[in-house]
């Protein structure tokens, strides 16, 4: 390895991958806070996913701070500036799950929702998203991977997807710029610019009125 050898954490799943570039992008798209991904910063994010901090805390916390670095015109250099605040939004969040009272549910199924509304752009996926949804109704693990890769191919070659992965993995440190980041951020790019939802979640039980 050119330079300092840094060491990086081996990574074996894809939902490593997928957690650490949610947060990398919603900085990015919620905010429009973008910086150098170094080695470290790749650390910082990992051990959040050991920890199992959900990622809605994470996205709290990088608002909070957003917003107070704006206010007094510091700029965000690292994942580090969030260290102290998702620390604090977990240990909040922890407390409210082991006193609170349980957040009250939608009604309404995301999936079952998305499936209604299913986007004509990708309509030649349907019959597997349909499939996946099939098996989430009966109980059964759902291939989101699958899903992912098959968007990813869908758009091969698409001029804006390969613009923004070439210009998500310029701004990772050298030795982060793998094929499996590359083919996660694809995913989840696709994923979010279709408004997917999660297709693990349980399905709503609710009844239908």
């Amino acid at each position: 390895m050119v330079g300092r050898d840094i060491p990086v954490k081996p990574m074996t799943e894809d939902r490593d991958y997928t957690y650490i570039i949610h947060l990398i992008e919603y900085l990015s798209r919620r905010h429009g806070v973008r910086f150098f991904v170094s080695s470290g910063d790749f650390d910082q994010l990992y051990s959040w996913w050991e920890k199992r901090i959900p990622e809605k805390v994470i996205r709290m916390a990088f608002d909070n701070v957003v917003e107070r670095r704006v206010r007094r015109k510091q700029p965000l250099v690292s994942f580090a500036n969030f260290r102290y605040e998702v620390r604090k939004q977990y240990s909040a969040w922890l407390e409210r799950e082991i006193g609170g009272p349980p957040p009250a549910e939608s009604t309404l199924d995301p999936v079952e929702e998305f499936m209604k509304r299913f986007p004509v752009e990708i309509a030649g996926l349907k019959p597997l998203f349909a499939a996946a949804a099939s098996d989430r109704l009966n109980g059964r693990e759902v291939d989101v991977p699958g899903l992912r890769r098959a968007l990813a191919e869908r758009f091969s070659g698409e001029k804006e997807l390969e613009t923004r992965v070439r210009t998500f993995m310029l701004n990772l440190s050298p030795e982060l710029r793998k094929a499996r980041v590359e083919q996660a951020y694809r995913g989840n790019y696709l994923w979010n610019r279709f408004g997917i939802p999660d297709f693990n979640t349980a399905v709503s039980r609710e009844p239908h009125s």
